[in-house]
Order: C-alpha cells, then structure tokens, then sequence
C-alpha cells in the first residue's frame, strides 16, 4: 500500500468538494431567507420611518440620507414599506403552509396506514379540491367573505393540502410496507404509535422539501391576491399591494415602488424555490 503525500492542490480539491457537496446556491437561498425573516422580526425597530407616514409634500423624493430609497406618490418612505411589507408576505405564507401540512400530513398517514375504503375516499376528496386552483379559490373567497387577507389565507390553507398530502402519502404507502413497522406491529404497538412515532420521522425531510417550495408558491398567490385589491388594505404595507400601488407611477416616470416591491417577491420565491428543490432531492436520494 503506498502513502501519497497530501499537497496543496489536494487540501484545495477536498475543501471545494465539501463546498460543492453542501452547494452553494441552496446555501445562497437559505442565506436570503434568513435575513428576509430577521427582517420581518425586526421591522419595528430597523425600520428608519413610520411605514405609513404621508408628506405631500415631498412625493417621489429620489434616494438621499433621509429616503435611502425614495418615497412613494404619497411621501412615504419605500424602505421601511417594504421592510414592514416582509412581514406580511412571510406570516401569511406560514399559516397557509403550516395548516395544510398539519391537515395534509395527517390525511396522508391515515390513507397509507388504512388503505383500502379510507385511503380511496382520502384521495377523491384531494382530487376535487385539487381540481380548483388556489387562486382562484382565494379570490371567490375574498369576494364572498370580504376583502382582506384573513379570507385568502382560509382558502389557500385548503387548497394546498393536496400538495402535501400527495407527496407524504406516496412516501407512507413505501413505509408502511417495510419490515419495521410489521416488527413494531408485532411488539404490540398502536397503529398511530407507529405512524406518528416511527413513520413520521422518516417522511419528515420530504415534508420540509415540500413545505418550503409551496411557501414560495403561497406568497406569490397571497401577493397576487393583495395586487388584485382583494388581500392586505391600505394602509398597510405589502410587497403585492406595492405593485398595484406603484404601477400609476410608471407612466409619470417613477417605477421605484412597483420594481423594488417586485424584486423583493422575486428574490424571495426564488429562494424559497431552490432551497425547497434542494431539500427534496436530497431526501428522495436517502429514501431510495
């Protein structure tokens, strides 16, 4: 057996493969994520201005110590909108994601684990719901309950429980068929001990995959909803709702609102995009 001497061209080869091996842009992803939330948390108190605070006089005011970014047609400061915009884009995300994994995932767990009648009723009532896209279903919600995001945010929560529902079931049905669960059967233990104690642990990475990919895709739809006029009111800041505000201002030259609103949406979906395909890859590859 012959020792090769570790060189320098080596030690460099082995640190740019444990760079590569971790990837750099999921970790670019969970990086902007991260400070997206830290600033979302913090928004009281990093915030330079009152987000709703209108100077007439001072309308469009280009970037300067007082507006590191401008201000909108009302004088208001676009910097602390659209920090105090993140919050809104990032808690109504969270409660349409995190109730339709609770919902989702537990409807998963019972289909896979009774199977037969169960799981088959399960999975028509998924299709049908399904079949209406969140969108629109936040829309007619909004339109029938009244405007606001409380109304958006019922409607997604049960329009993306198929989303994880489908994903976490496929995986169950696997679990279930393998000899664990058969040994914890046979030990005594309860259907749902096994489950939620056994089988759950080893869905959750596909879980956190799938839950941070619709967290992107829920903003966009509670953005849209918030450009349509149908979501977050004025005054309140929201990255959608800037948009909409901002676009009367593109013809009259002053597109800051509306771009900088955008980008923020933008860089956020993307993130949450690439770090959620990211983790999904990776779990499917363990349970392969």
């Amino acid at each position: 057996m012959t020792v090769r001497p570790v060189t320098l061209a080596g030690r460099r080869r082995a640190i740019t493969g444990r760079v590569t091996g971790w990837r750099v842009v999921p970790a670019i992803a969970l990086a902007v994520i991260v400070i997206i939330a830290l600033v979302a948390l913090l928004a009281p108190w990093i915030a330079p201005q009152s987000p709703n605070t209108v100077n007439l006089i001072d309308p469009y005011a280009p970037p300067s110590a007082a507006h590191l970014l401008g201000t909108d047609a009302t004088g208001r400061d676009l910097l602390s909108r659209l920090i105090w915009g993140s919050r809104t884009a990032m808690l109504g995300p969270l409660v349409v994601v995190g109730t339709a994994t609770v919902v989702g995932t537990l409807l998963a767990l019972m289909g896979a684990w009774y199977r037969g009648a169960i799981d088959a009723v399960i999975s028509r009532a998924l299709d049908i719901v399904f079949a209406f896209p969140g969108l629109l279903l936040a829309i007619l919600a909004t339109a029938t309950i009244g405007f606001g995001l409380t109304a958006a945010v019922v409607a997604l929560s049960v329009a993306y429980v198929p989303y994880i529902a489908r994903v976490v079931r496929s995986e169950a049905l696997r679990q279930r068929g393998l000899p664990y669960v058969d040994a914890g059967l046979a030990q005594g233990y309860s259907g749902w001990r096994m489950a939620l104690r056994h089988m759950l642990p080893n869905l959750l990475p596909l879980i956190i995959g799938q839950v941070t990919v619709s967290f992107g895709y829920a903003m966009v739809d509670l953005s849209a909803v918030s450009y349509l006029g149908l979501g977050v009111q004025p005054p309140t800041a929201d990255w959608g709702a800037m948009v909409s505000d901002g676009q009367s201002s593109i013809l009259a030259g002053h597109p800051q609102e509306s771009l900088y609103a955008g980008i923020c949406i933008v860089v956020a979906v993307v993130s949450f995009t690439l770090l959620g395909d990211y983790i999904t890859a990776r779990a499917e590859r363990s349970v392969r």
